[in-house]
């Protein structure tokens, strides 16, 4: 069953505070292959391959998972590598094109030798690169991307550090449910995978938070104008507004409802990262989003807070959450490569199944389940107030964790 906490989930049993101890690094984002010259260990380097989104809609999801995921692995280098070796990672762009992404999978795998597959933000990159890892039997650790059938029943070799999508939008449903018994809903999304599992949740809840949706209305990708579907949303009267579009879209979906007379805290967004929040700018003070990880929430581990004051600094901005689980991705690696013992391929996959540990910045576990699934939970933030491009302030308003048998995931997102 769903669990909902108003304030920070600080009671509840996982949020001991986690102390690895980090060291402050120049953060830079690059592409390419990269470890700490400085502090080389014997032994060949740990290859792992990163094919992530630098080009193309999605290029500020995978630009910003570059920078997270360099710092920590700089970090890991500079502090010994794994296994006595250092931890490379091979960054490839796969231009937001899943056919692309397929091509730099298979590049990675036979000519650069890589030990296991990462890197995808989006859904649909995400999927095809699932395909050839649990086929060629590669490892394959997801680090944003939330598409349920990343993990379905059978998944041997893909594991996924954020919460699956579809659950996202069933615990919105549960927090409008809570905030306003009865609301009047109106959607406007993009048709990528990530935005219909998101819808997906939310319409199985819907009725049963006895949630009347009064507009549903699907954007094709690639679009770049909502004139009229804003006013028929407007026209709608609901009481919120539940908006995704991809990539600079989002801006215009936001930014036509506000100049309609939509209210800020009539809208909200299932997720955001720090430059979605850029684009809104201050007019969209009061609105909602969710989130797994920012610099607005209660009762982050030290090394969360010291992780977002040195992201900060070299990026002149906060982290959010993709930077986050791109940041706890090579932690995760270097503890699985530690209890397999080994860079052996098979004995990896092995570890993953059997790893107990947590997210450095959060203290939130990390243990996946038989198809390679791992918690669920959600924050719900608002946003107090955006200064320009450099930070912006928000508060928590709710968390909410839900158990994996609560919402028929599989079955709803084919």
């Amino acid at each position: 069953m769903q669990h909902d906490i108003e304030t920070n989930p600080a009671a509840a049993p996982w949020a001991s505070v986690l102390h690895a101890g980090t060291a402050a690094v120049a953060l830079g984002l690059c592409a390419g292959l990269f470890a700490s010259g400085a502090q080389a260990q014997a032994g060949t380097p740990i290859k792992i391959g990163f094919n992530t989104e630098l080009t193309g809609p999605w290029t500020f999801f995978g630009n910003s998972c570059v920078a997270g995921l360099k710092m920590a692995s700089e970090e890991i280098n500079k502090a010994g590598g794994v296994l006595g070796r250092p931890l490379e990672f091979v960054i490839v762009d796969n231009q937001t094109s899943p056919t692309q992404a397929v091509a730099a999978s298979r590049n990675l795998d036979v000519n650069d030798k890589v030990v296991a597959l990462s890197g995808p933000t989006n859904s649909d990159t995400a999927l095809a690169i699932y395909g050839y890892a649990e086929q060629q039997k590669l490892p394959y650790l997801v680090p944003v991307a939330a598409f349920p059938q990343l993990t379905k029943p059978g998944t041997r070799y893909t594991f996924r550090i954020e919460p699956d999508a579809a659950g996202w939008g069933y615990s919105l449903a549960r927090f409008i449910e809570e905030r306003k018994p009865g609301a009047r809903i109106a959607m406007m999304y993009s048709d990528a995978a990530l935005m219909r599992a998101v819808v997906a949740g939310f319409k199985y809840q819907a009725p049963r938070s006895k949630l009347n949706i009064v507009a549903d209305i699907l954007f094709p990708q690639g679009s770049s104008d909502a004139t009229v579907q804003a006013a028929q949303v407007r026209a709608a009267n609901p009481d919120y507004v539940i908006l995704m579009g991809a990539g600079a879209f989002d801006n215009v979906l936001n930014n036509q409802l506000l100049d309609l007379g939509v209210k800020p805290e009539q809208m909200i967004h299932p997720f955001a990262m720090t430059t979605m929040i850029f684009g809104w700018g201050q007019r969209s003070a009061g609105s909602i989003y969710g989130t797994f990880f920012d610099h607005g929430l209660d009762g982050l581990t030290r090394e969360g807070k010291d992780f977002i004051a040195r992201f900060d600094a070299a990026n002149n901005r906060p982290p959010s959450y993709v930077e986050n689980y791109c940041y706890n991705t090579p932690y995760i690696f270097r503890e699985a490569l530690q209890l397999a013992g080994s860079a052996d391929r098979e004995k990896l996959r092995d570890a993953f199944t059997r790893l107990k540990t947590r997210e450095i910045t959060s203290g939130i576990p990390i243990v996946f389940d038989k198809n390679g699934a791992r918690k669920e939970y959600i924050y719900f933030m608002q946003i107090v107030s955006v200064d320009g491009k450099r930070t912006y302030k928000s508060k928590q308003i709710h968390y909410a964790e839900w158990d994996a048998d609560d919402i028929p995931v599989y079955e709803l997102v084919k």
